[in-house]
């Protein structure tokens, strides 16, 4: 087993840099910070319009909740139970305009053979409204993995391998009147979303992901598949538990204990059964099966119990 100690934090507390997209759409200005202020400001008005289902939205105060545990005695502590990890929210900007912004957590988790690997989970990631179809989800995921890395010092930290998580809708486990109103606050079809995710890279994660409440108020998301940005066969189960348990411990419980909620807890037992077994978690294509499941999909929902995308696609045995 070939360990490797994980990389130092950067000082980085907050970053601004032009992000060049050529000739489609030329320079964009991006802003970002770990903590409250203009920069969250900026991007919380623009990301409160972009997401609408209930349980999937976190407010103000559990963003300011979140960011603050990238300082003081809160960072302190986590950053000796998890390791190195930044919190940013971000905005990318022209002629004083929001294009869209994102909120996500990187972090270093180890493999099993030791091997660091940084991984990063896009919590939120929107293009605002008056500026879709030119490409910009494409922009915002290229710089928050640009942040990503900037998060971390020393050169070896830069060449470290950088995994991408997003969190994706379910169109087959979807209400009727959610399925509705995403499409029409974000002008997409979910199974076209799904399609845009898999031709920047994404593949649907063979793994039975639910997200824990994100608050009191709210619940447990099951309506959820979990998509990464790799083109490999499957992922090592290792890397996805150091990776869940942060982004559940950090993100979505607030500094609280990912064992003492059911939700997260199964998850995390999955995952701990199969590190040490050395095994790990297919990754599936859904481009080549998105026609026939979404025509479907009427009949899909009619179903009882439901299967979702996710479980379709695993079905169809496809790596």
């Amino acid at each position: 087993m070939n360990a490797t100690p994980p990389p130092r934090l950067s000082a980085l507390a907050d970053a601004g840099f032009a992000l060049d997209t050529g000739a489609r759409a030329g320079a964009l200005q991006v802003r970002a910070s770990t903590r409250g202020g203009e920069v969250f400001d900026r991007f919380f008005a623009a990301y409160d319009g972009a997401f609408v289902l209930p349980d999937e939205k976190e407010g103000r105060a559990g963003f300011l909740e979140c960011l603050a545990l990238n300082h003081g005695q809160a960072q302190a502590r986590l950053l000796q139970r998890f390791g190195p990890f930044r919190e940013w929210v971000l905005v990318a900007e022209r002629d004083g305009d929001v294009v869209g912004g994102a909120n996500f957590i990187c972090h270093a988790v180890a493999a099993h053979d030791g091997a660091t690997v940084l991984a990063m989970n896009l919590n939120y990631v929107f293009v605002a409204p008056g500026h879709r179809g030119r490409g910009h989800l494409r922009d915002m995921v290229a710089a928050s993995r640009r942040l990503a890395r900037m998060s971390f010092d020393g050169d070896a930290a830069g060449a470290l391998p950088l995994l991408v998580f997003i969190e994706l809708n379910d169109p087959l486990l979807m209400s009727a009147q959610d399925y509705a109103l995403d499409n029409a606050v974000a002008g997409v079809d979910q199974f076209d979303r799904v399609a845009i995710w898999a031709r920047l890279g994404a593949r649907i994660l063979d793994f039975p992901y639910l997200q824990p409440p994100l608050s009191a108020e709210q619940a447990a998301d099951d309506g959820l598949m979990l998509g990464v940005l790799d083109d490999g066969e499957a992922l090592d189960a290792c890397v996805l538990g150091g990776h869940l348990e942060r982004f559940f411990a950090i993100s979505v419980l607030k500094d609280g204990d990912p064992l003492a909620d059911a939700a997260a807890r199964a998850q995390l037992d999955r995952c701990a059964q199969g590190c040490a077994a050395g095994g790990g978690f297919a990754l599936l294509d859904p481009l080549p099966h998105l026609p026939a499941l979404r025509a479907a999909a009427d009949a899909a929902r009619d179903e009882a119990p439901r299967r979702g995308l996710r479980e379709r696609l695993a079905g169809l045995g496809n790596h």
